[in-house]
């Protein structure tokens, strides 16, 4: 999902927006320079990846662990519970940034 965004924050502050937000998760960075992302993991299977690019903050469905993303692949967009997990860290990230 892809949320417009008037001003991006910066990708430290918005780390610990989404720290204080789901501090029942485990929420880090990940990648490299110049678009790292953030991982918000519910599970060791169920997760959303949080990337800022222009004037939009991309909200994916993603599995945080490496191994069961290669067998999930595609898979994991159409089960409820990766879907469910990205609509609830899209609406809070719409909430406060659209």
């Amino acid at each position: 999902m892809i949320i417009e965004a008037g001003q991006l924050p910066d990708i430290n502050q918005l780390l610990l927006t989404l720290q204080r937000q789901f501090s029942n998760y485990k929420v880090y960075t990940f990648g490299s320079k110049p678009h790292k992302s953030i991982i918000v993991q519910k599970s060791g299977i169920i997760g959303a990846q949080i990337t800022l690019r222009n004037n939009e903050i991309m909200v994916d469905a993603c599995s945080p662990n490496i191994f069961v993303s290669g067998i999930l692949g595609a898979l994991s967009a159409i089960f409820p519970p990766y879907i469910n997990f990205e609509i609830k860290i899209t609406d809070f990230l719409k909430s406060k940034y659209n």
